[in-house]
C-alpha cells in the first residue's frame, strides 16, 4: 500500500513539473510571428493552416466575408485554420488576414484565390444510337457541366436531306451561382435512319457570348446504326412491311415466319390478276396494304417506297388524331409508279408536301378524311391529278363546334378548328366544282361557309350538255339540259357520288346541282340540303339552303324518265 501512494506521489510531482515548464516556454515568447503570409487555393475553396506564435494576445479579422479563419484569437503557440469559400467569378480574387497582437505592429496575411476558367464539360462525348425505336424513345440526354451560357449546332458528316437530329430551340443552364459551373442535361431528339449505312453527326456547344474563350472544345459525336438492307424482292417487301409496323406502331399482328399472304390486310399479286404489272418476279410481291391502329407523331414512312409494285396503301387511325400536326412528307412519292388507291385517314395531317404532286400521273383514289386540314392542300389540282377520280374530305375537324363566330378565337382554338373557309373569299370550292373527270368528291362535316357556287355557260370554260351528252346517257333520257331556255351549265358531269351536308351553307341550291342527272344517286336529302343542325355561321345566321325542294316533282317533270327508275326513293 504504501508502494502505490509513493507511485501517485511521483506522478503528480511529474505533471506539476512539466505544466511548469509549459508555462515557462509560452511565457518565454516574445514579439509576435506568423509562419507564412500567403496563401494561394483554387476556384472549390477549402482550408489550410497557420501557426501564430505571439507573446501576449493577439486577434484575427478577415477583410472579404468568403475568408474565415478559427481560432480568431489567442496567444503563445497557436494553430489556426484559414477556410476559403469557392468561388463565383471567373478571375483571380485576393483577400486578407490582419493579426492584432496586443501592444506590437500588426501583421497581415494575403489569401488568393485562382476564379473558374471559361468551361463547358461534357460528362459523355461519344454517343451511339439505333437505327430506329419508339417515338417516345428517340432521344438521348447530354450531360453538361458549365459556367457559360452555350448555344448548339449540328454538323452532318454528310449533310441530309432531312436533318435528323433535334436541338433544343433554347438550351439553357441556370448560372445562379455566378462562374461556379453549374450541371444540366439537354435532351436531343433524333429521327430513325432509313438507308442501309451509318451515319454520324457532331453537336457542337459554343459561347453565347463570342468574347467567351474555352479552355477545351465541347463536342458530342453521334453515330447511329444504319438500317436493315431491305432488297427489292419479296423478302425486301416483307422486311418493308415489319420495318413500317415497328415504326408506326401498327397493332397489326404479323407473324414474321409465315408467308405474307397469311397476314392480315396484305393482298399480294397473282398469276391470274387482269392488272398484273409487267416485270420480273411480280408475283408475291404485295399489292395492298392496310395500316390500322397506329400511334405516331410523325409522316408514313420512307420504307413504303421500296414496295415496288403497291397498288392500294391504306393508313388509318393514329392515336390522339385531333392533337397532331403532321405534314405527309414525298416518302409516299418516291418509286411507287404503279399506286392508284391512297388512304390516309384519321393521321393527324395539316399538309401535304409539295412533293406530293409526283403522284399525280398515277393516282385515281385520294382519301384523306378526318384529318386537321385547315383548308384543302394547294397541290389537290385537276392539273396535278388528270386521272384522279375520287377526292375524299370528309370530317376534318379539330372540334366539335355549332358557331362560327367562336372560331377565329385563336386563344381557343390556336391551331384552328379544321376545314373551314368561306365560299365568299376563298375559291377551293368553285376549283373543285370545275374538275371534270371526279366521279366521287366527298366534303362532308366540315365548316365550309357561304353558298354552293354557281356557274355560267361560257365562262371559266364551262359549257352547256350537248346532244351528245344526252346521247351518252341514254337518249331523251335527259333531254331537257339540252332543250332551249334550260340554260343548265355542265358541272361535274362524271360525278357519281357527291357530299357537302353538315356544312354551314345558306343561299339557294344552284340550278346545276338541282337538274344534274345523278342528283337522285348523291341522296340529295341526306348528302346535300342536310346541313349542321343548329348551326351558325360566322354571321350569326342559321345554316340552311333558302330553295331546298320538298319533293322531286320539279326533277321528275324534268327528267321524266327518271321518275319511274327512282320512284321507290321518292
Amino acid at each position: 500500500m504504501k508502494y502505490l501512494v509513493k507511485i501517485a506521489l511521483g506522478l503528480f510531482v511529474y505533471m506539476a513539473a512539466v505544466a511548469s515548464c509549459k508555462d515557462d516556454d509560452d511565457s518565454g515568447i516574445t514579439g509576435f510571428s506568423i509562419d507564412k503570409e500567403d496563401i494561394t487555393m483554387g476556384a472549390d475553396g477549402g482550408k489550410d493552416r497557420v501557426n501564430v506564435l505571439s507573446g501576449g494576445e493577439w486577434v484575427a479579422s478577415a477583410s472579404e466575408p468568403w475568408v474565415n479563419i478559427s481560432p480568431a484569437n489567442g496567444s503563445g503557440v497557436t494553430e489556426c485554420t484559414v477556410s476559403i469559400d469557392s468561388t463565383l467569378i471567373n478571375g483571380m480574387r485576393k483577400a486578407e488576414i490582419r493579426f492584432i497582437p496586443r501592444g506590437q505592429a500588426p501583421c497581415v496575411m494575403t489569401v488568393h484565390q485562382t476564379g473558374y476558367g471559361k468551361m463547358i464539360y461534357i460528362e459523355k462525348p461519344d454517343v451511339e444510337i439505333k437505327a430506329s425505336d419508339n417515338y417516345d424513345k428517340r432521344y438521348f440526354d447530354v450531360t453538361v457541366t458549365t459556367n457559360v451560357a452555350f448555344k448548339m449546332n449540328t454538323k452532318y458528316d454528310v449533310e441530309p436531306q432531312k436533318k435528323w437530329l433535334t436541338l433544343p430551340k433554347d438550351p439553357t443552364v441556370d448560372l445562379d451561382r455566378g462562374s461556379r459551373p453549374r450541371t444540366t442535361k439537354i435532351r436531343v431528339e433524333w429521327m430513325m435512319n432509313p438507308d442501309f449505312d451509318i451515319r454520324t453527326a457532331q453537336i457542337h456547344f459554343t459561347p453565347q457570348n463570342a468574347d467567351d474563350k474555352l479552355e477545351q472544345p465541347a463536342v458530342v459525336t453521334v453515330t447511329q446504326k444504319a438500317s436493315p438492307r431491305i432488297e427489292d424482292n419479296r423478302s425486301g417487301d416483307s422486311l418493308a412491311l415489319l420495318t413500317i409496323r415497328e415504326r408506326l406502331e401498327v397493332g397489326n399482328n404479323w407473324n414474321p415466319g409465315e408467308n405474307m399472304r397469311y397476314w392480315d390486310n396484305v393482298v399480294l399479286w397473282e398469276e391470274d390478276d387482269k392488272d398484273l404489272p409487267k416485270g420480273e418476279n411480280v408475283v408475291g410481291r404485295v399489292r395492298s396494304v392496310t395500316f390500322n391502329m397506329i400511334n405516331t407523331k410523325e409522316s408514313i414512312p420512307q420504307e413504303v417506297h421500296y414496295l415496288t409494285y403497291l397498288e392500294s396503301l391504306t393508313f388509318f387511325g393514329n392515336t390522339n388524331t385531333a392533337t397532331k400536326s403532321i405534314t405527309l412528307e414525298a416518302d409516299v412519292c418516291s418509286n411507287l409508279k404503279y399506286l392508284k388507291s391512297l388512304t390516309v385517314s384519321a393521321y393527324g395531317l395539316i399538309a401535304l408536301s409539295d412533293d406530293f404532286v409526283r403522284l399525280g400521273e398515277r393516282l385515281e383514289k385520294l382519301d384523306l378524311s378526318s384529318n386537321n386540314f385547315n383548308s384543302v392542300p394547294a397541290v389537290i389540282t385537276k392539273e396535278n391529278f388528270p386521272k384522279l377520280k375520287s377526292l375524299n374530305l370528309i370530317g376534318n375537324r379539330r372540334s366539335v363546334l355549332s358557331d362560327l363566330r367562336e372560331a377565329k378565337d385563336s386563344s381557343k382554338y390556336p391551331d384552328g378548328i379544321g376545314l373551314f373557309f368561306n365560299t365568299k373569299d376563298d375559291n377551293t370550292l368553285r376549283r373543285l366544282f370545275l374538275w371534270d373527270n371526279l366521279e366521287e368528291l366527298r366534303l362532308s362535316y366540315n365548316f365550309i361557309e357561304g353558298t354552293l357556287p354557281d356557274f355560267k355557260i361560257g365562262e371559266e370554260g364551262v359549257t352547256g350538255y350537248s346532244r351528245a351528252d344526252v346521247d351518252a346517257f341514254g337518249g331523251d333520257t335527259i333531254q331537257y339540259l339540252v332543250n332551249e331556255g334550260a340554260n343548265i351549265p355542265k358541272i361535274l358531269p362524271k360525278m357519281k357520288q357527291l357530299s357537302v351536308n353538315l356544312n354551314f351553307f345558306t343561299g339557294n341550291l344552284p340550278d346545276w346541282m338541282l337538274y344534274h342527272p345523278h342528283l337522285i344517286d348523291w341522296d340529295p336529302e341526306i348528302l346535300i340540303y342536310n346541313q349542321m343542325e343548329k348551326g351558325l355561321n360566322s354571321e350569326g345566321k342559321m345554316v340552311r339552303f333558302d330553295n331546298e325542294p320538298s319533293t322531286f316533282d320539279a326533277y321528275f317533270k324534268a327528267f321524266p324518265k327518271f321518275k319511274e327508275k327512282y320512284e321507290l326513293k321518292e
